[in-house]
């Protein structure tokens, strides 16, 4: 993106503020502060599932010793490192540690510390940092008002946070209107999983089932109807689901068996079941099975087997099923050279894997530098993120067994 383009979208961002537009002021001194630097837990509460998150042309991806590191599209300041400049290598964003979850938005990111507070950094046009005043911020700052939060999801506009009690809790544009705030957005309790799409959210609760609300106008609520709803409503006919996933427009939801089931928005066949027809009610993802993880992007959708493999289905145009190929596909295809994957990530034209052994394996469309790697314009084959001096593979680290 040239100097001049970010010049307008900062310009934009003053006049939004000037307008009333949301109630944004520019950045002070004072906000633009990093937040101060936090001593190491002795042991993180971390999951693999949780280090790596890929959203609009960039990264986010977290070291075993509770840092955070980005690298891709920066004009919103996402990467959270101080300015506006693009990457195409990992950099760390100063500030953040003891984290144990990362999430991207559309053009922000957020991070959840282990003492449960929630650092957001990046756009904030429609209050998706939870700070009431801020247009944007290139560094993390803490979110106030909430506290205590076990798990976060990021959507293309939107934040949804868990709370230890089990209930659920949002800021940005949830159900058409803007919340600058935390603020309790769901009729639910005992949650365990959230998951933010676009303008509409799912919770999965401790008994295997699993909650929607929000807009639905592509069946992205699986209730079988195309009717908005601001009050959760339960998906039926779906039970003993053990992990949710939103991509922009449709869902997936991994059942205890193993089995994947999705629905809403088919229009690339990202809901893998052999068509382009769009479902608002669950329909199966053809021929998975043995599944550990799952990962919904804006148009695709990728999935972990228990061997380490990954599958991928979808939107294809700029790689980002890592077959080798440019094609969308309606049923799930093998992504390339990939066997001990321990994460994946989808975002909109790129996706990202945590492997095993530390490393980030990534492949779509790299313009931005969303690969973290100084590839081509994209890549249909994975390719490791490098070293923040741009040279070798960058190594996040092994959890223990």
């Amino acid at each position: 993106m040239s100097k001049k383009f970010q010049v307008v979208l900062f310009l934009s961002a003053l006049l939004l503020s000037a307008c009333g537009g949301g109630n944004y002021d520019t950045p002070s001194a004072t906000t633009m502060q990093p937040p101060p630097d936090v001593m190491p837990a002795d042991e993180l509460v971390m999951q693999d599932v949780n280090r790596i998150s890929s959203k609009q042309d960039f990264t986010l991806a977290l070291a075993t010793d509770g840092t955070v590191y980005s690298w891709g599209a920066n004009y919103h300041g996402q990467l959270g490192i101080g300015s506006q400049q693009n990457t195409f290598t990992p950099s760390q964003i100063l500030g953040l540690s003891s984290v144990r979850a990362v999430q991207a938005g559309a053009n922000w990111g957020t991070a959840l510390d282990k003492d449960g507070d929630v650092w957001a950094w990046g756009n904030n046009s429609v209050g998706q940092l939870g700070l009431s005043k801020v247009a944007f911020i290139a560094q993390p700052v803490k979110v106030q008002g909430i506290s205590n939060v076990k798990a976060i999801s990021n959507g293309a506009a939107h934040t949804l946070a868990l709370h230890n009690d089990g209930t659920v809790w949002g800021w940005g544009n949830i159900n058409v209107t803007n919340l600058n705030v935390p603020t309790a957005v769901a009729n639910l309790s005992d949650v365990k999983a959230v998951a933010a799409g676009a303008s509409f959210s799912v919770a999965l609760r401790k008994d295997g089932t699993v909650w929607t609300w929000g807009r639905n106008g592509l069946g992205q609520l699986g209730t079988g109807s195309g009717f908005f709803s601001i009050q959760a409503m339960q998906v039926t006919g779906l039970s003993r689901v053990r992990a949710i996933a939103a991509g922009d427009y449709h869902v997936l939801a991994l059942l205890e068996d193993g089995t994947v089931k999705s629905w809403g928005y088919n229009g690339s066949g990202q809901l893998g079941n052999g068509t382009l027809v769009s479902a608002n009610r669950p329909v199966d993802v053809f021929g998975l099975t043995n599944i550990k993880a799952i990962a919904a992007g804006s148009y695709h959708s990728l999935a972990i087997r228990n061997d380490g493999s990954v599958l991928a289905w979808g939107e294809g145009y700029f790689g980002q099923l890592g077959n080798g190929g440019s094609d969308n596909r309606v049923l799930p295809t093998n992504v390339y050279w990939i066997y001990n994957a321990v994460a994946v990530s989808a975002g909109y034209g790129h996706s990202a894997v945590l492997q095993s052994d530390g490393r980030v394996s990534s492949f779509g469309l790299n313009v931005y530098g969303a690969l973290g790697h100084p590839t081509s314009y994209k890549s249909n084959v994975p390719v490791d993120a490098v070293n923040v001096n741009g040279y070798g593979t960058m190594n996040f680290g092994t959890l223990p067994k």
